[in-house]
């Protein structure tokens, strides 16, 4: 297929020649596209502002067409069902692959065959455990690569670079990633790496003239876990939790996010948005109601600036969703004004409603904060 050129571009809406800077998009269009990035790849990560950052994805490429999910079942032997479910156990998503692709990279097929190998001698429950803590490791080590070899790199290059430097700088950041950790590289840390790479446009980590990272960040714990882990077997509460655990995990996976740690009876997750990790952290609080083994949760959820390293997140903004989360009522989820602005009004099919919350002090936090509660 012939590499497309500024009339292809324009056609698609991604570059017009009377536009200032017309010629630094056509340079970086086309150095895109010299890297064997589609046409459609480049619409659909313009939509999000990921033009830039589609450079760092470009090494991480799985050779080959991609799939749909019941190619990849009747490749593998399975069902369209539980390729989705195994997807969402290791935290991918269940029906995209690259961009501007309906599809699953090829790879997919002997990810889903080596789930049933384990389906068939440990059972499908205890498989898609293992899938989780996998996935969740793997999330880890991503967001850690991303973090290093193109959050640390980007900034480096002087004020006045382009868009085609900032592409290239972003290319060879994943190039020396692989480079360097030959034996890390799987299947699965390539579409991790993928998700953070475009997870990082929201956090700026692209941006040329801003370094902080720009997340939602989420709590939910179970109330009143001391009292009800007291009447139960140790084999019954840890059924229990992996029972919360694995409904924060999917949950989270398919709203765009991750777990990033569980911490006993409570899980903290991040999202790109505000809104997004509301609606994980509301979800996961009604998932756990419907479970009878559980007693109820309740949650906190905010967006704005943190630190991140190797994977986690940390500043002030999670010691105040931390303890925010002890002043949600069972079922509900407090959420910061940031929040509260992204949720905007609920979407067709939602139904929830916000209240403002009194003021209230929040432990090793001197501001007062303007909470409301979600319910």
């Amino acid at each position: 297929m012939a590499k497309p050129g500024a009339e292809e571009f324009e056609t698609a809406g991604l570059y017009r020649p009377s536009s200032p800077g017309a010629h630094d998009r056509l340079e970086l269009l086309d150095y895109l596209a010299s890297g064997g990035a589609t046409l459609a790849a480049m619409v659909d990560a313009d939509r999000f502002g990921g033009l830039v950052a589609l450079a760092s994805e470009l090494p991480l490429r799985s050779p080959g067409d991609p799939l749909s999910v019941e190619e990849v079942a009747a490749r593998s032997a399975s069902t369209p069902d539980r390729v989705r479910r195994v997807r969402v156990a290791a935290g991918l998503p269940a029906d995209l692959g690259d961009p501007g692709h309906p599809g699953l990279p090829p790879s997919v097929v002997d990810d889903v065959v080596a789930f049933e190998a384990g389906a068939v001698l440990f059972g499908e429950v205890p498989t898609l455990s293992f899938t989780r803590v996998m996935g969740a490791a793997v999330a880890r080590v991503a967001d850690a690569a991303v973090s290093l070899f193109l959050a640390e790199r980007l900034p480096a290059l002087s004020d006045d670079a382009g868009e085609t430097d900032r592409a290239r700088a972003g290319e060879e950041g994943t190039a020396t990633f692989i480079a360097v950790t030959p034996g890390l590289i799987t299947n699965l840390l390539r579409e991790h790496m993928t998700l953070a790479i475009r997870r990082s446009v929201t956090e700026r980590i692209f941006a040329v003239d801003e370094r902080a990272v720009t997340v939602g960040l989420g709590f939910v714990d179970l109330v009143g876990s001391t009292v009800w882990a007291s009447d139960l077997t140790l084999k019954e509460h840890a059924l229990a939790l992996a029972g919360f655990e694995s409904a924060a995990w999917d949950i989270a996976s398919a709203r765009g996010g991750r777990v990033v740690k569980l911490i006993g009876d409570e899980a903290m997750f991040m999202a790109p948005t505000g809104a997004d990790v509301a609606r994980i952290a509301l979800e996961l609080c009604r998932a756990v109601a419907d479970d009878t083994a559980l007693p109820e949760a309740r949650g906190a959820a905010g967006y704005g600036t943190v630190g991140a390293r190797d994977g986690d997140y940390f500043g002030p903004l999670v010691n105040l969703v931390a303890r925010a989360v002890k002043l949600a009522d069972a079922g509900s989820v407090v959420v910061t004004e940031s929040v509260r602005q992204q949720l905007g009004s609920p979407a067709p099919g939602e139904h929830w409603a916000l209240a403002e919350l009194p003021d209230r002090a929040l432990r090793g936090i001197e501001e007062p904060v303007r909470l409301f509660a979600l319910r």
